[in-house]
């Protein structure tokens, strides 16, 4: 089942970016981007998205993933913590969102795939057993040899 994914409003784009900044102590690039471009949302994140990476490819991403989170609807996605919420979500490059992704987790020893690859065999029930059980079951006869 693919999970629903909400839109991500530029608002709490920018925000991601620029706590991203000020964590990487660039607080002077994200006032520039404010003075620089003071209406426009999509600019200011422009300008902050190349001051962090310059012209690499970039990606949003959910830390944790949202399939690992609490899913409280999942028609209409809504999770807890909220897919939304900028604590949770970080702008990697493309290829560190690949190698979280796919290779291995921050941190961790097993990829968000495998996590969810794990979290959903533990949520599937088991398959029932198509043998019976051993005491019931006929004993196999021998063909039957010709005498010598």
């Amino acid at each position: 089942m693919k999970l629903f994914r909400p839109y991500i409003p530029m608002r709490v784009r920018c925000v991601v970016i620029a706590r991203q900044l000020q964590h990487s102590g660039r607080l002077r690039d994200v006032l520039e981007a404010a003075n620089l471009y003071p209406t426009t949302p999509r600019s200011q994140l422009a300008h902050m998205l190349d001051c962090q990476f310059g012209f690499e490819d970039v990606h949003l991403d959910h830390d944790p993933p949202l399939c690992l989170r609490e899913i409280i609807d999942a028609e209409k996605g809504i999770y807890k913590p909220d897919a939304n919420d900028p604590r949770y979500l970080v702008y990697r490059t493309a290829e560190e969102h690949r190698i979280k992704t796919f290779i291995r987790g921050e941190g961790a020893q097993f990829s968000d795939a495998a996590k969810r690859r794990r979290k959903l065999k533990l949520e599937r029930p088991p398959r029932p057993n198509r043998w019976p059980p051993k005491g019931s079951r006929p004993l196999r006869s021998r063909p039957m040899r010709p005498p010598p």
